[in-house]
């Protein structure tokens, strides 16, 4: 078996500008100091674009409570009826940003708006955390396919465990921030976000990870799926790269190596050398490759940037491809089957973690995060939740890889 929540935003007495627009100011009332701060108090949530940074990071801004000295007048002003006012202020401080959970320091320009509210321009957010990890690399295969895929053949949910969050959706900024959370506390550099291609929900919800892991030193990678019901042309991988170079190219929060955006390739058992071929020359140049292994993989005279496997033997819970990547997986059940052919066992797990590491390949891979249908998921699920919050399969990573809390 291969294959969100749409956040509103609600704006609340805020009017915006691009910088260097504005409506004549012979129809607005100046502000005092003391009213600019109320009035900027009273704004709900807005949106906050940073067009000076290459990635152009969008911020969802509540200012909440101003301090005294966030808020300074720009230019002399007039005097009216004794009390000096302004049509132009300055706001530095720290605000809440509901997209990544955090308290951002940002810097902006406001006005009194000729319809009342306050006219927001020249907003400026802080940088990114733009740091990439070195090899070994850790990664987890991630799904943003639910809600869609939380009922399939009759079955809801379809899956024989229950995640401690729920029956979530994956455009959700908090399940995404708590997902990020723990990843990281499972010693993951990376997610491998399983992508079906422009216009797929996977896409729109990928932009959310992306912005939501910008503080972090978290990354995220995409996983091209539909090589392993198909067999696209170079044309068509070229077009697929662009979109990744183009959407996604900028964005700090891309896993990177060299410099290079990664993506990984799920293929077919069946495919061969031609299917390197087709990725060869379909790279635009610029993206690090990462196919799916086949067999006799390593006798193609092409070769891709890196290789991997998707899944492990029954039996072991590992899967090594000497000198390109070590995969490993906790357990498989899927929903419509019965019983499990690979039973869950925390002592195998601790195992199989311990030979990973041991081996050092470049990628150190786990299947998965929360494949769900698959039964494969490390996330917490009521069935084998901690005091930590993160479950018993992410708390034996976190122990074993030594990760920070």
């Amino acid at each position: 078996m291969r294959r969100g929540l749409r956040v509103g935003l609600a704006v609340i007495g805020a009017v915006f500008a691009a910088t260097g627009s504005g409506a004549s100011h012979a129809s607005i009332s100046p502000w005092s100091l003391a009213e600019a701060r109320t009035q900027l108090s009273a704004t709900g949530e807005f949106t906050g674009v940073d067009v000076t940074q290459a990635d152009r990071p969008r911020f969802w801004v509540t200012v909440g409570g101003v301090r005294p000295f966030s808020v300074r007048p720009v230019g002399k002003g007039t005097v009216v009826r004794g009390v000096r006012k302004w049509l132009s202020f300055r706001f530095s401080g720290r605000v809440s940003d509901s997209l990544t959970g955090t308290r951002p320091s940002v810097r902006f320009d406001f006005s009194p708006a000729p319809t009342g509210g306050v006219r927001i321009r020249d907003f400026r957010g802080p940088l990114p955390d733009a740091t990439q990890p070195a090899f070994p690399i850790r990664g987890a295969f991630y799904y943003g396919w639910f809600p869609e895929l939380w009922t399939q053949g009759g079955l809801t949910p379809y899956t024989h465990y229950v995640p401690s969050l729920g029956l979530y959706e994956s455009g959700d900024p908090l399940v995404l921030r708590r997902h990020v959370e723990a990843m990281r506390y499972g010693g993951f550099h990376a997610g491998i976000w399983s992508w079906w291609g422009d216009g797929d929900p996977t896409d729109a919800r990928f932009a959310t990870a992306l912005a939501v892991a910008r503080p972090t030193p978290f990354r995220w990678a995409l996983y091209h799926e539909r090589e392993g019901y198909g067999n696209p042309d170079p044309e068509e991988i070229r077009r697929d790269l662009l979109h990744v170079l183009d959407r996604y190219g900028s964005k700090p929060s891309y896993l990177r190596i060299d410099g290079r955006p990664v993506v990984f390739v799920y293929s077919a058992d069946d495919n061969d050398c031609s299917m390197v071929d087709r990725w060869i020359r379909g790279n635009p140049g610029g993206v690090f490759v990462v196919l799916k292994v086949f067999g006799g993989y390593r006798d193609c005279v092409s070769q891709p940037d890196g290789w991997h496997q998707y899944g492990t033997s029954f039996d072991t819970g590992i899967d090594r491809q000497e000198s390109y990547s070590t995969t490993i997986m906790p357990g498989f059940w899927l929903a419509d089957r019965l019983p499990s052919p690979f039973p869950r066992d925390l002592e195998q797990w601790r195992a199989v973690i311990r030979e990973m590491t041991a081996a050092e390949d470049p990628f150190q891979l786990v299947v998965s995060f929360n494949e769900w249908g698959e039964g494969t998921a490390v996330e917490s699920a009521f069935q084998w939740a901690t005091p930590s919050g993160h479950g018993a399969y992410l708390d034996v990573l976190h122990e074993e890889l030594r990760a920070p809390p």
